[in-house]
């Protein structure tokens, strides 16, 4: 019986947030950028025909997605340590800053 119990006890006693397991994935650049990227999108309450897609290349993230209205949204994070993501929709800005915040802030809500 003792047997039992630990082996239904051990997954409690493993625990990790949603943050822990973004921050994995920030080894990743892009994955991270397209998931902050989502993440601004539907909490801002945009619905989406095309999520955005990234790339990168010439010292920048660039993402390309459209909404269900079918307006573009365009994506863009500078590759270096501060990582300020800007979000604009229709050509209107509709976010500005830093993509772990992003990714921290959606850990909060989830834990």
């Amino acid at each position: 019986m003792k047997r039992w119990a630990w082996l239904l006890a051990a997954p409690l006693l493993v625990g990790c947030s949603q943050v822990d397991a973004l921050q994995q994935v920030s080894g990743v650049p892009l994955a991270t950028v397209e998931i902050a990227a989502d993440d601004v999108l539907v909490s801002k309450g945009i619905a989406l025909l095309e999520a955005p897609k990234c790339v990168e290349g010439d010292g920048e993230f660039t993402c390309s997605g459209t909404t269900l209205d079918r307006e573009q949204i365009a994506v863009k994070v500078p590759d270096d340590e501060e990582q300020v993501m800007t979000i604009t929709v229709g050509g209107e800005q509709i976010f500005s800053g830093p993509v772990q915040d992003v990714i921290e802030q959606a850990g909060e809500r989830t834990s």
